[in-house]
């Protein structure tokens, strides 16, 4: 996790492995989502056998729905989080009331375990430039300069997903989920943050 923060302001960047396994299970069986918003992951995951089963796209987008509310910084309140959203081999027990879907990720687990490992060590390194440059501290002095005040208390927590695009979704006023090819793209990255931030400023 990237965290940059100033007087009385916070904003947190996240990778949680979990939502880059559960993207990487949704693809390596061509589970079939109705979240058609949410792009394949990046890099592309082939498929592995023959497409999951009509009733596993539910079960995975009910996961989905779950994961993306409850996954939150390890310093949040709250945690450590409902465990009910997280799988946990070998037995993957959260998974029981979702059988097909269970089946999937017990055939698949481990092969998504080190594709997000892969992923997370890519976020490492961007988090990184992110520290050295002082992205986010030059963003919001530049605009505490810019309306010739200083920033109101906020925090923003943006969680990273490895899926293809340059995008942003706003989940909250404080929370967006982000593309990892956005967080690398300086300059549209700042493009889409600034006016959230300036929404808590």
């Amino acid at each position: 996790m990237h965290k940059a923060h100033g007087a009385g302001w916070q904003i947190r960047t996240d990778a949680p492995q979990s939502l880059a396994i559960g993207l990487f299970i949704r693809d390596v069986a061509a589970v079939p989502s109705r979240h058609s918003w949410l792009p394949m992951t990046s890099p592309a995951v082939p498929r592995s056998g023959d497409q999951a089963p009509e009733a596993s796209g539910p079960q995975w987008d009910h996961w989905w729905d779950q994961a993306v509310r409850k996954e939150g910084p390890a310093d949040d309140q709250g945690w450590p989080p409902d465990l009910s959203s997280w799988w946990t081999p070998p037995g993957f027990e959260s998974l029981d009331s979702a059988p097909g879907l269970q089946e999937i990720v017990a055939a698949n687990f481990f092969d998504g375990v080190r594709w997000s490992e892969d992923r997370c060590q890519e976020h490492i390194a961007t988090a990184k430039s992110r520290v050295a440059d002082l992205f986010e501290t030059k963003l919001v002095r530049a605009m505490e300069r810019a309306q010739r005040r200083t920033a109101q208390p906020f925090s923003l927590w943006i969680t990273e997903i490895p899926v293809a695009g340059k995008q942003v979704w706003q989940l909250r006023p404080d929370h967006l989920l982000v593309t990892a090819d956005l967080l690398r793209d300086t300059a549209l990255y700042r493009q889409r943050l600034a006016p959230v931030v300036a929404a808590l400023f």
